[in-house]
């Protein structure tokens, strides 16, 4: 308790981190910075005690309002352990990350509960690597711009590096002059998954798009041919088969006639190659109509990989100091 109370003591010395550009001075800075200090400890003060009642988002939104109310970075820890239990692992890591390299004041167990924390936060989170071309092409991930690095080398595309909590994620690569590409990506966690897309020009993705109704006809062509070819084949099959009776049928004016036989042994062939016919445009037409053989194949190719165990954190003790 006493520790809490000369937390709460500090905000009286502290100034903030990024001073405002429209202060003055004088008295009126003094009054207004005090008010703004008061303002930003009681926020932090109502934080800790939503987080001694594991109200994990309350206890966000006060350590969210204390920091944008001053900057100090002894916030940072508790805001980072608000946000990893709000399953806001990225922003938790950027919290913390810069809590354990600009609270010169913090204590060892401070530091503790800060590594502990993002170690946590980073089990949970996946690095995200686009390469996109052309090397001008715009990324969008979940909605939210990503930035785009220039390419090392000429020929190359551009590549757009993005931290995120492990799971499937929207992607979208546009570029002017190109047709859009847009998927979904599964991150894994402590991994790197890295996808490739090479957009089409809009001429070139508008041909393809062409050629699907081809596709379509051509399909339903062979259907037709199909079951013509499979009627063909059982009239023959049925007329060979009346034949060959009358041919041995000693009771039938045509038992044993040449020319009988001849004409089965016709209507037996056409029967044959007409259920071949239908066979081969039957499985064309499948092909066709039921998978997308032929077409071009996708581009982007996601490769995680595996970076070691996942830490789990029960439980991580908050900062009452500030």
């Amino acid at each position: 308790m006493l520790g809490l109370l000369l937390g709460f003591a500090v905000i009286g010395s502290v100034q903030p981190v990024h001073a405002r550009p429209d202060e003055g001075s004088g008295d009126d800075v003094g009054a207004t910075d005090s008010a703004v200090r008061e303002k930003s400890r009681a926020a932090f003060r109502r934080g800790v005690t939503q987080l001694r009642a594991q109200d994990w988002a309350g206890a966000r939104a006060s350590f969210e309002e204390a920091w944008s109310l001053v900057q100090h970075p002894s916030i940072l820890l508790n805001l980072g352990i608000a946000r990893l239990r709000t399953d806001e692992p990225v922003l938790a890591e950027q919290d913390l990350v810069r809590f354990l390299s600009e609270d010169p004041g913090a204590a060892p167990e401070e530091l503790v509960s800060a590594r502990e924390a993002l170690a946590e936060a980073r089990s949970k989170i996946g690095t995200l690597r686009v390469i996109a071309t052309p090397a001008f092409a715009r990324v969008t991930v979940d909605g939210t711009p990503a930035s785009v690095r220039a390419p090392s080398s000429e020929g190359q595309g551009g590549v757009a590096e993005v931290r995120l909590k492990a799971g499937s994620h929207s992607v979208l690569v546009a570029a002017e002059g190109f047709a859009s590409d847009e998927r979904s990506v599964d991150v894994r966690p402590k991994s790197d998954t890295e996808v490739h897309v090479a957009l089409v020009g809009k001429d070139a993705a508008r041909a393809s798009s062409d050629g699907a109704p081809i596709r379509t006809i051509a399909g339903w062509s062979l259907v037709g041919v199909s079951g013509v070819a499979a009627v063909a084949g059982g009239v023959m099959a049925l007329r060979a088969l009346s034949l060959s009776s009358d041919y041995g049928d000693r009771g039938s004016p045509s038992f044993q006639n040449k020319d009988v036989k001849d004409e089965g042994i016709a209507f037996r062939t056409g029967a044959d190659i007409a259920l071949v016919t239908a066979l081969v445009a039957g499985a064309g037409a499948v092909l066709l109509l039921l998978t997308d053989i032929g077409e071009p194949s996708s581009v982007g190719v996601a490769r995680p990989e595996a970076k070691g165990p996942v830490a789990r954190v029960q439980a991580l003790p908050a900062l009452f100091r500030w």
